[in-house]
């Protein structure tokens, strides 16, 4: 499944930038997936990436902004 996530990640680069909420969608799923597959030295990186966008678009009190909190949060404490 790897493929396809980095193929709808890319594809949403390109057409959407890296600042949309469906292009961070997507770095959270792939992030999610890297933790998932017990790769979580490339997951961080990505979660960390999908919060700083958040938080700089969105705000700190955001919905997903505070989803992506937690979800580096849950990674750093399996670290």
């Amino acid at each position: 499944p790897e493929p396809l996530y980095r193929r709808a990640l890319d594809a949403q680069l390109r057409t959407l930038g890296e600042e949309h909420p469906y292009t961070l969608t997507s770095v959270n799923n792939l992030a999610k997936l890297q933790k998932d597959m017990g790769k979580r030295s490339q997951a961080e990186p990505l979660y960390r990436r999908a919060l700083e966008v958040r938080e700089r678009t969105l705000g700190k009190d955001h919905p997903d902004t505070l989803t992506s909190v937690s979800n580096l949060a849950l990674l750093l404490q399996t670290m």
